[in-house]
């Protein structure tokens, strides 16, 4: 017999090649409790630049996990993705509440090249800014409504209650919210002796997906800029599958290389292979960094934005070995997995594996 708490619910994040499933409870004081979270292999072929190609496959790989990991709420948030998915921060001159509706969608008409007709469009305040003439930053936010109608189906088909739809901008906006220590004394920049910017307040979070490197960057907490870089891990897959000749139907072993050998900074004679799957590493993250600095440099520049202090490695490419070393390598910039966090106000329970709480920013972000 199940037994359900009203307060949990279950937050989804269907990536390219995972599935991330968490169950949540509010508690009276606001925390969240990650009572229990399960991950699952995305079904190939079934998701493209976010919207669902063969739902009954992936409809099946979640009720997998949510079995496999007891995971027992009967509604849910959801995290959609996709290069489909469009969010930009704006600038507005401040008008009277009542006018401020019609004046954000005239502006978004303006600014955005979508269709308005067929994307659900909608927008947040963030903050009022006076420099002469009172403005009003704003995130915004356009989805296919094909897409958020393609998902709201399967949670049908889940027999789960929608609660909310999210996108992974918004997520980890919500999640660097809380209140996080970083561990100091374990940073590689201490141990690289980088300089530390004396203003923490504009930090960078990247997350290293699949397909795609989503830069983020927030100022006081709040966002500032988003772009997606069409570049993911699997990009070192392909690699590895050129330089090393891997048969066809073998495909599969480039991924496991890349897990086993990740990067590594010093050449073992004993082991060729393991050198040249790093190198198959470098060529790709390189060109990742080079597109990452790009968008730093643009926000400076073009967006009168302030150094960066820090950069957060999330999603399943933050996993990889010798990663965080590498990014500071070359971004001369502090790095932080994750993994050395406490958030404040998200509990986890007792026993609970928390080693890859790393896939789950997005899942969590969406909770709160």
């Amino acid at each position: 017999m199940s037994i359900f708490f009203l307060n949990d619910f279950l937050t989804i994040d269907v990536g390219f090649r995972y599935i991330k499933i968490a169950q949540v409870r509010k508690k009276n004081n606001d925390n969240l409790v990650i009572v229990n979270y399960g991950l699952g292999d995305t079904p190939k072929g079934c998701i493209k630049n976010g919207a669902i190609t063969n739902r009954k496959m992936v409809t099946a790989e979640i009720k997998k996990v949510i079995k496999e990991n007891f995971l027992t709420a009967r509604s849910a948030k959801i995290v959609i993705s996709g290069t489909n998915i469009i969010s930009r921060i704006i600038m507005v001159d401040k008008v009277s509440e009542s006018k401020m509706d019609d004046k954000v969608k005239r502006e978004i008409t303006e600014c955005l090249p979508v269709n308005v007709e067929e994307h659900k469009v909608d927008y947040k305040i963030l903050d009022t800014i006076n420099d002469g003439k009172p403005k009003v930053k704003i995130f915004v936010t356009a989805v296919p409504k094909k897409i958020i109608n393609s998902y709201l189906e399967m949670l049908a088909e889940l027999d789960l209650k929608p609660i909310s739809v999210d996108i992974p901008a918004n997520s980890v906006s919500k999640f660097f919210k809380k209140n996080i220590t970083w561990i100091e004394h374990e940073s590689l920049a201490k141990k690289q002796k980088l300089k530390y910017l004396k203003s923490l307040n504009t930090i960078s979070v990247i997350d290293l997906g699949s397909e795609t490197t989503i830069v983020n960057i927030l100022k006081n907490k709040i966002p500032e800029f988003n772009r997606v870089v069409l570049l993911g891990s699997s990009n070192i897959d392909t690699e590895i599958i050129r330089e090393m000749s891997i048969e066809k139907g073998k495909e599969d072993s480039a991924e496991r290389y890349k897990k086993m050998y990740g990067i590594s900074f010093k050449k073992d004679i004993n082991n060729e292979m393991e050198w040249d799957c790093s190198n198959c590493a470098k060529k790709v993250i390189d060109e990742i960094i080079r597109n990452v600095k790009t968008c730093l440099d643009f926000y400076i520049t073009r967006c009168a934005g302030e150094q960066i202090s820090r950069i957060y490695l999330i999603g399943g490419g933050s996993q990889m070995t010798g990663i965080s070393e590498y990014f500071e390598e070359k971004m001369k910039i502090p790095i932080y997995p994750v993994d050395l966090l406490h958030i404040d106000g998200i509990e986890f329970t007792e026993k609970l594996d928390t080693e890859r709480i790393n896939y789950l920013v997005n899942v969590l972000g969406t909770a709160l």
